[in-house]
């Protein structure tokens, strides 16, 4: 099992006008000891390509292999289908370019009409019609497709006591993964989604509910019912009991940090990285102690 870090959350600096390039996000997650990484394009622009070769170059330059990447998704964007098919597609290409094992997907691309209930059946269809053309062309490919765990709560003009997002219920999830009927489809574990969606308490046995489905992560922790993205033990996710969960269905794959928000003075970086690696290892511990 290796742990792995998504190398874009470093394409941020204090500098507000300075981004990092793939290199450099590639450089310093390896100085850090990643030798694992998580890297995806913005499939929305033209320059998908150039951007998913630079991360290729970058990582076979550094000694880094790049397993994990995400899909666009679509629904707070709320972009025309044909551009969304076509974002869709750049990314299923640049995952193929960059040696990529598993691509991530969000499987909540169904709005309800105004005044109208949420409906589980429609949202299904519009997820698999959305979805099949970008995975039957992974498949093809060799590349895995893996539906991620998502929440409630965030409804994009929806209101928050009503039902927003498709796959926020376990059953909606096993559903469409198995709707595929293909081995090669599975499920990302994002922890501090599946914390909001199923709470502390549950959240180690629908892992295990699962089971081999899970075929890749995302590792990060909230608290106060809030999609923080923060680093491990510095939320309230129970770590000590997740971990073994993953133990118990024997799971081979990578553990995937994925933050988000925030971005630290360039001094703060490599230490920060070092230490989130650090949290990894820890995290590789409980389960192989289990």
């Amino acid at each position: 099992m290796d742990i792995s870090m998504n190398a874009g959350y470093l394409y941020g600096t204090r500098e507000k006008s300075r981004r990092r390039t793939p290199d450099e996000c590639v450089r310093l997650c390896t100085e850090a000891g990643f030798r694992v990484l998580d890297c995806s394009v913005d499939a929305w622009s033209d320059a998908w390509e150039a951007e998913a070769n630079a991360f290729a170059e970058a990582a076979a330059k550094y000694g880094a292999v790049i397993r994990q990447s995400h899909a666009p998704y679509n629904f707070y964007l709320k972009r025309p289908p044909e551009e969304f098919r076509r974002a869709l597609e750049r990314s299923a290409d640049a995952a193929v370019l960059m040696g990529v094992k598993d691509l991530v997907f969000h499987a909540d691309e169904y709005h309800p009409k105004t005044g109208e209930p949420f409906d589980p059946a429609a949202a299904h269809e519009a997820a698999y019609s959305a979805l099949a053309p970008c995975v039957e062309r992974l498949i093809a490919r060799g590349v895995r497709a893996a539906m991620e765990t998502v929440f409630d709560g965030r409804g994009s003009g929806i209101p928050i006591e009503q039902r927003s997002h498709f796959c926020a219920e376990a059953e909606e999830l096993l559903g469409i993964i198995d709707r595929f009927g293909d081995p090669m489809v599975g499920c990302c574990w994002d922890f501090g989604h599946a914390k909001l969606a199923f709470g502390n308490e549950k959240h180690p046995d629908v892992i295990r509910s699962f089971g081999k489905r899970i075929t890749c992560t995302h590792v990060h922790d909230n608290y106060y019912r809030n999609d923080l993205h923060l680093p491990p033990f510095t939320g309230d996710a129970n770590w000590e009991e997740l971990m073994p969960a993953f133990g118990d269905i024997g799971y081979e794959g990578d553990l995937t940090f994925e933050l988000v928000y925030g971005c630290l003075p360039d001094e703060q970086v490599p230490p920060f990285l070092s230490q989130l690696h650090r949290t990894g290892e820890i995290l590789v511990g409980m389960i192989e102690k289990r």
